[in-house]
């Protein structure tokens, strides 16, 4: 999944705003809250469970290969998400382009929705892409150094004496890369969970 498919789930997520005119005030509730609420599990299930077990389990390079077939579509499916729950937070709210602005910048709830979408969008168009290329660009040259793959483990390139200073270079990019994904992921997770907590204090049972 790659920039091409993230244009074309955004765009339909973008289909959302024309159609809520014509749903029952209940059902876009239901697409506000589901849609937050998948991103928010989505995010636990990937960044916990599936990706510790996984890490756990499987050797480094195949880790890494499932993980660039499987962020493409958690970081567009996140972004997809995070934009139907803005979209029917604002059409809930009926507010006008000039109230949206002050809303979504003046309240825990509008900030948390913006901090999703900002957080989901920069690592599907740019930052899971690029730490996966700067990934395959190390098991390209741990494989011709010939060295052993191993489960739960950084790269060999770190220790090795044969790495390059150029190898070194692409260690430290995709480190940083990396880092600042998790940062974005950290980012929408804290803001679900913040526009989820504003959602509970307005429920009663």
């Amino acid at each position: 999944m790659d920039l091409g498919s993230t244009v074309v789930a955004c765009v339909g997520a973008g289909v959302v705003p024309t159609l809520l005119p014509y749903l029952p005030e209940d059902l876009t509730k239901f697409l506000n809250v589901g849609s937050i609420g998948i991103s928010f599990g989505t995010h636990i299930w990937v960044g916990s469970v599936a990706g510790l077990t996984m890490f756990r389990t499987l050797k480094r390079r195949t880790f890494g290969n499932v993980q660039s077939k499987l962020f493409p579509k958690y970081a567009t499916m996140n972004t997809a998400c995070s934009f139907v729950a803005l979209a029917t937070f604002l059409h809930l709210r009926k507010l006008s382009p000039t109230d949206a602005m002050s809303v979504l910048g003046s309240t825990l709830e509008g900030g948390a929705l913006i901090a999703c979408l900002a957080s989901n969008l920069l690592n599907s168009i740019y930052f899971i892409p690029a730490t996966t290329n700067l990934m395959f660009l190390l098991h390209k040259r741990e494989r011709e150094l010939g060295l052993e793959d191993q489960v739960g483990s950084t790269s060999p390139l770190k220790s090795d004496p044969n790495a390059t200073e150029e190898d070194k270079k692409t260690l430290m990019k995709f480190g940083i890369h990396h880092g600042i994904s998790m940062m974005m992921s950290l980012v929408s997770v804290l803001g679900c969970g913040a526009y989820l907590y504003y959602i509970g204090k307005s429920v009663s049972f």
